[in-house]
């Protein structure tokens, strides 16, 4: 019959029992050389999974012709596995074997239909898939009369297996052992080793595969002990008991909403979604768009046979809660020239259907993603009904939170020791990195050979200071113009630091008034980023090599506004045009405003010079500036000036103007005080005289 001649064009997997081509490949190996059924680790790994998913009901129907049947096995390698343990046994049904969909001209299309003519010769017909709603017929989803669904492998059906091949107790079989490719598990059970040898494979084999699932050498922390943001924890709280409730039959798989988490690097974004695996019961499945090229060839269909295995280990683990980190590695379509599109098309399509297909199965699954950088995520991924709830993981907001994650990691040193200098010099940090200052503080306490001290602590959180006073006071400068201008600007200033941080010498964290911004705010931004080169400018040393981020920065809000959101005369998107004809033009515009926004930041610093100096000397004293901290800072020091009359202030007025504010923060005995300041500050406009500087486009 043709029709097997077709199945092997399309799948080069065995189809029926008595197909001449597979008879003829058997036949030209030697006898010899045949493994036998029952030391055949791949036949003895499938039959024994078999075993243990067929009930007696089952078996009967089996052996019943003519029949439909449908195998779904955890995963597409299972499939030619199980396809030669079916053929060794009695009367075996014909077998098709599904791992995709037919490809052709026309598109994709479901398969299978073709071998239910075998129904009509008395013979039943057994498919093996790894998703039958997805990949089979319609017709032969209509006529199945039994569907088996193989578990995957456990610790238990490992050792069973083991014991089968060699006779003997397989001892110290693990579960990232069961967790390995069933393709490497058959070839590392090997006729003739004993079950010791069997095990000794196994275990190298974990620690060399870069496939299985990590091993965990410690158990994750449960939900509660975690010391999380206000808005994470009340997120996650509901999350885990929407996880119990499913487990207990309350409340159906298809009620838990798939998430991103969002953030920085190191605000324990992998770390939450393990403990809510490891505190509701749940497996956890984790895998990264980085490992999909880095375990395989880095070709369109190594890729793509990875990011199928995720989802169908997930599917078989179940219930299991899922990680895709790196998300922001699947490009926005939209926003990637033709020549990556065509390349990326497939993979993102890909993925966007098991998504689907796995929300579709009913399966107890929870699937997480992780993203740095959440607006480079492609739309229809993160639409609702896929990945759609958006959970910011920042860092530690205040102080109190910053104890807290200090205090989840020390435990039960320091017990008695006040934390509150660190809570308020390490405001901003993420968890990793007070989790890395608390292991550095122990291993210096472990070197020295006595107890840890809350010193050694605080000399990680402010490392020793290897810059020069002139170094420390140019930073200090430059920090308060970004500071300045923010709160000018009516953007509230969340933190102010000069403590290096890698790369950085210091910070500034201000707030934005909104996600949507309009051109106006977007010329906002871009002058608070070039505040500090404003502040070098006006009150430093002059323009230095530290701005390059903030000129970075800058250009990049611009060139958005520019290209891609139609906020500045033109409206075509560069994501859709593709390479810009007019780079000169666009480079000189963009020059353009950025020498309008610096001058108009020089304009701000220049009215308020005594008070950067007077805020960048407390900053040198301080190191850091919360939100409070800022204003109060700004208060005592707007007033200090305006008592000394050493600078031209302006009167204040009795009713203060309606002009934009910085968030109050602060109780009531605060709060006159803080606003009297904020008054002073922000009742003078800005000067409409400031002298244009050269405009030729070079700070872009």
């Amino acid at each position: 019959m043709p029709i097997r001649q077709r199945s092997h064009a399309m799948f080069g997997i065995d189809d029926s029992n008595d197909s001449n081509d597979t008879n003829e490949r058997e036949d030209d190996i030697p006898d010899n050389f045949k493994p036998r059924s029952d030391k055949d680790a791949g036949i003895v790994l499938a039959k024994t999974v078999l075993e243990a998913a067929f009930t007696k009901k089952m078996q009967a129907l089996v052996k019943r012709h003519p029949s439909v049947i449908v195998l779904a096995v955890p995963n597409a390698e299972w499939i030619p596995l199980m396809s030669r343990a079916i053929k060794t046994m009695a009367d075996a049904p014909a077998v098709r074997g599904v791992a995709e969909r037919y490809r052709s001209s026309k598109g994709s299309q479901r398969v299978g239909k073709d071998e239910l003519q075998w129904l009509q010769t008395g013979r039943s017909v057994l498919y093996i898939t790894q998703n039958p709603g997805d990949l089979l017929d319609e017709d032969v989803l209509a006529g199945v009369d039994v569907t088996i669904v193989i578990p995957a492998l456990t610790t238990a059906l490992l050792r069973r297996a083991i014991r089968k091949m060699t006779g003997s107790i397989a001892r110290g079989v693990t579960s990232p052992m069961a967790d390995l490719d069933i393709d490497l598990i058959a070839t590392l059970l090997r006729p003739g080793m004993s079950a010791k040898q069997c095990v000794r494979n196994l275990r190298r084999a974990v620690r060399i595969d870069r496939n299985a699932p990590p091993s965990q050498t410690y158990a994750a922390p449960i939900l509660s002990d975690l010391p999380l943001t206000a808005n994470v924890r009340t997120w996650a709280d509901q999350v885990l008991a929407d996880l119990r409730a499913v487990s207990a039959g309350d409340l159906g798989a298809d009620r838990l909403i798939p998430a991103v988490l969002e953030g920085p690097p190191g605000t324990g974004k992998t770390l939450i979604a393990e403990s809510l695996a490891q505190s509701s019961g749940w497996a956890f499945v984790p895998t990264s768009v980085g490992s999909w090229f880095a375990t395989g060839d880095g070709a369109l269909g190594g890729v793509s046979r990875n990011a199928r295995k995720f989802f169908e280990t997930l599917v078989s683990r179940a219930p299991a809660v899922g990680l895709l980190d790196e998300l922001d590695a699947i490009p926005n379509r939209a926003s990637i020239d033709n020549r990556g599109r065509d390349w990326w098309t497939p993979v993102v399509t890909l993925i966007l259907t098991e998504i689907d297909t796995m929300r579709k199965s009913g399966r107890p699954i929870l699937l997480l993603g992780a993203t740095n950088y959440y607006n480079r995520l492609d739309d229809a991924l993160v639409r609702p009904g896929r990945l759609q709830e958006r959970i910011s993981v920042l860092p530690p907001e205040n102080e109190d939170e910053v104890i807290a994650v200090l205090r989840h990691y020390l435990g039960d040193d320091l017990a008695e020791a006040d934390l509150g200098r660190i809570g308020r010099l390490g405001r901003g940090a993420t968890p990793a990195r007070i989790e890395g200052w608390v292991k550095e503080a122990r291993g210096l306490a472990r070197a020295e050979k006595r107890s840890l001290l809350l010193g050694d602590i605080l000399a990680q959180v402010v490392p020793r200071e290897n810059r020069t006073a002139a170094d420390i006071r140019t930073v200090a400068i430059h920090e308060i113009g970004h500071a300045l201008v923010a709160h000018r600007l009516g953007l509230v200033v969340e933190s102010v630091s000069i403590i290096p941080s890698g790369a950085s010498s210091g910070h500034t964290v201000a707030r934005k008034t909104t996600m949507m911004a309009t051109w106006d705010q977007v010329m906002d931004y871009v002058t608070l980023a070039l505040g500090g080169r404003a502040a070098d400018m006006v009150v430093g040393q002059g323009a230095n090599s530290g701005a390059e981020s903030d000129l970075a920065e800058a250009t990049q809000l611009l060139l958005s506004a520019y290209e891609t959101q139609g906020l500045y005369e033109g409206l075509a998107s560069r994501h859709v045009l593709g390479t810009i004809a007019g780079h000169a033009d666009l480079r000189r515009d963009i020059g353009k405003k950025l020498w309008q926004a610096l001058d108009r930041a020089r304009a701000i610093v220049r009215q308020d010079r005594d008070l950067v100096l007077i805020l960048a000397e407390r900053l040198i004293s301080e190191k850091v500036f919360s939100a409070q901290q800022w204003l109060e800072a700004l208060a005592d020091a707007a007033l200090d000036i305006a008592r000394s009359g050493s600078a031209p202030m302006g009167r204040v007025q009795e009713e203060p103007p309606q002009l934009p504010r910085a968030k109050r923060v602060g109780g009531e005995a605060d709060r006159f005080h803080l606003e009297a300041a904020s008054h002073v500050l922000l009742q003078r406009p800005l000067e409409q005289d400031v002298e244009a500087e050269d405009t030729d486009g070079s700070l872009a």
